[in-house]
């Protein structure tokens, strides 16, 4: 049978509360060091979150701002939209010009002659549609050779050319429409017939080969503009490069005026770009700040108070502020310069007035500023990318900190485990000396019961 121990028994101590007191004792300073360690670690491990999360944030406005495309934003405008709208890429160029609508650009329409009705019998035979080099030979029998079986045979056809059939009822009788998908006189359509019964040549329209039969209720026609007293002509109504990097969109026709149409820089694009810049910087600042506080009042420290890495991410960053852009060629090179100030608590600031007149002055050199190998948002965009990069500073600060604060859940293990140790040793002692205090109390007990058998004993009590 195992045994059962109880400790002080013979000493009558709380043996097993004095142990775990001991325990405590040696166990709770390292505990308590430990723990305040982690949490210094913990918090500078946050702290290094917020600031990756900042120059992120940073990186991701210089990304855009190194692309000098983003900066030659151009607009474009129309004197009146209800005839045409316009829009402009980057290689447009600031131009103005006098647009007139002549014709929008349609796509075919062709009427056949009435039947009785959409169940008509029509014909059997090789029905054969034609858009430019595109062909479809549809083979019309008994099965669908109604008016409404040619309807769908041409909708269904995989080999369908661009047309698309429907049935008009009138009063007049039924009507199949045929329709062009698409808009220009290229797409014009042809429809002719072979063999069968003959009655599909009620369907055939070419009239370069004297076929008639159907009607023409809309031609196919080019849209065509006139820009400047210069003939633009289009298969769509959607003109792209007639002038470079503008898309024009043709709605009606002008009935023989002119409206302008105005090309140019987007100053406001280019402004939005740079007050982006200002405050994602001057949030990166904040950041910088909060983590290296120190309030004196209350005696608390920031994560980061002293850091080195912080400390020379934000120098570093700070000197790239400060250098000109070499080769620039215009009449600034630094920020100061075209308007972005820097203050005394290290935050940027915006002289809209100044930055205004070099926009309106120098549009291009503006974003080059930017934007050249040797521009602010380059050079600042390679430094954030770096120090963010797999294997930059923040990350291997990170790891540091990480294997550190893994290092104090080992140091708390450890600490456990000598604190059993501890526990053990001391119970070991404790109830050895109890044992000796039950022998003791034993031997003490027996020597004065014999001490009391003794002659005279009972006398000198009674005495």
């Amino acid at each position: 049978m195992p045994s059962i121990v109880s400790t002080g028994i013979g000493s009558g101590l709380d043996i097993a509360g004095i142990v775990q007191s001991l325990v405590a004792a040696e166990g709770q300073p390292v505990e308590t060091r430990i723990a305040q360690q982690e949490s210094r670690a913990q918090a500078k491990l946050s702290a290094f979150g917020s600031l990756k999360s900042a120059l992120s944030d940073f990186r991701d406005k210089l990304d855009t701002m190194r692309t000098l495309e983003k900066f030659l934003s151009r607009k474009a405008s129309s004197g009146n939209e209800d005839r045409f709208t316009v829009s402009a890429g980057t290689n447009a160029l600031p131009a103005s010009y006098d647009l007139e609508v002549v014709q929008l650009a349609q796509a075919q329409k062709l009427t056949s002659g009435a039947f009785v009705d959409a169940d008509a019998v029509v014909g059997t035979g090789t029905l054969t549609i034609q858009i430019g080099a595109e062909t479809m030979d549809l083979t019309i029998d008994g099965t669908n050779s109604t008016l409404a079986g040619i309807r769908d045979a041409i909708n269904a056809a995989t080999d369908n050319p661009g047309v698309s059939a429907t049935i008009v009822n009138a009063n007049s009788g039924s009507y199949l429409i045929v329709t062009g998908e698409a808009t220009g006189a290229a797409n014009s359509i042809t429809i002719s017939q072979a063999g069968g019964d003959g009655g599909l040549s009620a369907l055939e329209y070419d009239p370069g080969m004297g076929l008639t039969s159907m009607t023409e209720s809309i031609a196919a026609q080019d849209a065509l503009v006139r820009i400047d007293g210069l003939d633009v002509m289009s298969e769509s109504n959607t003109i792209a490069g007639a002038v470079q990097g503008v898309t024009i969109n043709v709605l009606e026709d002008s009935g023989g005026g002119t409206d302008a149409l105005l090309v140019e820089n987007d100053d406001q694009a280019a402004k939005d770009l740079v007050s982006g810049f200002v405050e994602s910087y001057n949030a990166l600042v904040n950041i910088f700040d909060n983590l290296t506080s120190y309030d004196a009042e209350n005696e608390i420290a920031a994560p980061l108070v002293g850091d080195s890495t912080l400390r020379g991410i934000r120098d570093q960053i700070r000197r790239e502020l400060s250098v000109g852009v070499e080769d620039l060629d215009a009449t600034f090179s630094t920020l100061s310069e075209v308007g972005v100030e820097v203050q005394l608590d290290g935050t940027l600031n915006l002289n809209t007035e100044r930055l205004d007149t070099v926009v309106a002055e120098d549009f291009v050199k503006f974003g080059q500023l930017f934007s050249t190998t040797d521009g602010f948002a380059t050079r600042l965009y390679d430094l954030t990318d770096g120090y963010l990069s797999s294997d930059g500073i923040i990350e291997s600060r990170t790891q540091g900190l990480t294997a550190t604060i893994d290092g104090y859940s080992d140091d708390r293990e450890a600490l456990n485990d000598r604190l059993a140790s501890l526990e053990t040793r001391l119970l070991r002692q404790f109830n050895a000396l109890d044992s000796l205090l039950a022998q003791l109390t034993s031997t003490s007990n027996f020597l004065t019961q014999q001490l009391s058998t003794l002659p005279g004993a009972g006398n000198q009590e009674s005495s």
